[in-house]
């Protein structure tokens, strides 16, 4: 907290009260409208925030987010307009996957406002428009407060850190120039998150009472262990439940075990016993992990696209909890807390597990996840992520872009819990390479490991200047195939199968031209930005860069991949083949005669 005698002012509050609520990183663009706070936590040499400037807006954003998916709350500081349109893309991913980051933009003084208003004068970096960028932000914040007023400042500041430490979603400021320099009243208490009341609890308990019956009925139960576990801190509450549940068992079989998807790949350590893999959740795949008699039970799981392979798995045979509310087959308690469900959820087995143990001997576990398939040492996506798996460290954090690398990246095994990062509902692309700057401002002690198709890092590349300036030894691994593969494959898939369908369109049977990508030298622009640049062919030349890597702890590296066009991951080989592609439902040809 601030302890010279200076005037107190709204800069000092913004600081103090971000750093009552942990924030130590500050990411952003600089700019003459938020100067008057950035002095202040710089005029402090106790503050423990630092202030880490970055490429652009777009890194920044990304860099926050993945920080904060780590670590807690992080702030970012950008210039009105121009600097926080470029934002709307993060922090709608941030609002999408509830990460607590705290956006402050800078904006035009009040006598500047005025002027605009009464003489039509045009300042720099406005439209026109009264107040557009709090009016953008609004619909993906949970609270967007423009703060104009000394004497209101701190009753609007602490309002919106409340329900970003409530809701665990990204709040935005909108502070005009003249008012961080403003006199303030000092804070008066804490900033705490909002209570449970009486009634949430007792829903809670409803819902713990209504999932231990579903599933004692239909004993082939597995848990999916869902995101929320991570946002909210509930792991070992979770291992807890496994362990009151699977405690009283000696046969293997008679144990519950877990899975994971996507999005919450991780949250639990994937070395750990009960572990069965991670998985996309469509209703084919519930069908053969619980059938009939079983219940897949989502403890803060998300029914998101990605991770349910966009369909609908709600059934007499699924419970879904999440944060204020949980589903147990129809029947919905709402207003639920995570952490109260959980609870109470194991206070119900173990007083079950006294009383009547017999009665858990049904639970059992699904049969494994397959592994890798034989690559035959080609390089490719398969040979790539099997090296990675088993060349993964506990002090590794993978991050991996949407698309291919994101699919491919389901099978390897990460030893350390949260060790795998990816925006897996939101899905931006470009998302992982300023992630990895994020990732290792939030651990210091581990190594930001990214994997990102050429096409998403064309689009972040600049983060890799972060890295270097920044000190860090991250790895960025492109897979360069020279397309947006993920794209051509939504539209028309037949160019990735194997052997394609002859179409008498020959369009159909290629790459689109718009597809393709520019091409760059990609191990060269370390020569630019910082870091060594390696370019690898083959999977020999891969296991050597990954020694090279291994013995160079101090250094930020980017991988050239080289992979063929017409390659993809093994679930991409595997669904092509019926796979219709936008493209291809309307065609004559479709379906060929001799459908695979």
């Amino acid at each position: 907290m601030s302890t010279n005698f200076k005037e107190y002012t709204v800069a000092d509050y913004f600081k103090d009260r971000l750093e009552e609520i942990g924030v130590d990183h500050m990411f952003g663009v600089a700019g003459n409208y938020t100067a008057g706070l950035l002095d202040t936590i710089l005029a402090d040499s106790q503050s423990p925030i630092t202030i880490k400037g970055n490429a652009n807006e777009i890194c920044a954003g990304f860099a926050a987010d993945a920080y904060a998916r780590l670590k807690g709350p992080s702030a970012l500081y950008v210039t009105y307009s121009v600097g926080a349109f470029s934002l709307l893309n993060t922090i709608a991913g941030s609002y999408v996957e509830q990460v607590p980051v705290i956006l402050i933009n800078g904006a035009p003084t009040n006598k500047e406002d005025q002027i605009s208003k009464c003489a039509g004068l045009l300042y720099s970096h406005t439209t026109g428009y009264e107040f557009v960028d709090i009016h953008m932000f609004r619909p993906v914040t949970v609270a967007a407060e423009r703060v104009n007023n000394a004497l209101q400042a701190p009753y609007q500041i602490d309002s919106a850190l409340t329900a970003l430490l409530s809701e665990q979603r990204p709040i935005y400021f909108e502070v005009t120039e003249d008012i961080w320099r403003s006199p303030c009243q000092r804070p008066q208490g804490r900033i705490r998150e909002r209570q449970n009341d009486t009634l949430t609890v007792s829903c809670a308990k409803q819902a713990a009472e209504a999932t231990l019956k579903l599933m004692l009925s239909k004993p082939k139960s597995i848990f999916w262990a869902g995101i929320e576990l991570q946002r909210f801190g509930l792991q070992d509450e979770f291992l807890n439940l496994l362990e009151v549940i699977n405690r009283h068992h000696t046969m293997p079989d008679g144990q519950i075990h877990f899975v994971t998807s996507a999005l919450s790949k991780s949250v639990i350590a994937e070395t750990h016993p009960w572990f069965e893999g991670c998985v996309t959740l469509t209703p084919s795949e519930v069908q053969d992990l619980v059938g009939e008699d079983g219940v897949l039970v989502g403890l803060g799981a998300w029914t998101t696209g990605k991770d349910t392979g966009n369909q609908d798995i709600r059934s007499s045979n699924t419970v879904l909890s999440a944060h204020k509310g949980v589903y147990v087959g129809a029947d919905f308690y709402p207003s639920v807390m995570l952490k109260d469900y959980l609870l109470y959820l194991t206070e119900a087995f173990e007083v079950l597990a006294k009383h009547a143990p017999a009665q858990l001997a049904g639970l059992r576990k699904p049969n494994p996840v397959c592994s890798f398939p034989n690559t035959d040492n080609q390089l490719g996506y398969d040979s790539f992520f099997a090296a990675i798996s088993s060349w993964l460290a506990e002090d590794d954090v993978l991050i991996v872009d949407a698309g291919f690398p994101l699919i491919g990246a389901q099978r390897v095994k990460v030893p350390a819990r949260g060790g795998f990062v990816a925006q897996a509902a939101w899905l931006s692309i470009g998302y992982s390479v300023p992630a990895g700057t994020g990732v290792k401002c939030a651990y210091p002690d581990k190594r930001s490991i990214v994997v990102v198709g050429d096409g998403a890092f064309h689009e972040t590349c600049q983060a890799v200047a972060d890295q270097h300036a920044y000190g860090q030894n991250t790895v960025v691994f492109v897979l360069a195939n020279g397309i947006y593969g993920i794209e051509q494959y939504l539209v028309n898939p037949n160019p990735f199968r194997k052997p394609p369908v002859d179409y008498q369109d020959k369009l159909l049977n290629q790459v689109y031209s718009y597809n393709d990508l520019p091409s760059w030298q990609i191990a060269k622009l370390p020569d630019a930005f910082g870091g060594k640049g390696i370019k690898v062919t083959s999977v020999e030349q891969l296991l050597g860069a990954l020694e090279e890597i291994r013995q160079n702890d101090m250094i930020n590296y980017v991988v050239e991949v080289c992979i063929p066009k017409e390659d993809t991951p093994s679930t991409i080989t595997a669904e092509a083949p019926t796979a219709v592609g936008e493209d291809e439902i309307s065609n004559p040809q479709w379906p060929p005669a001799n459908k695979f």
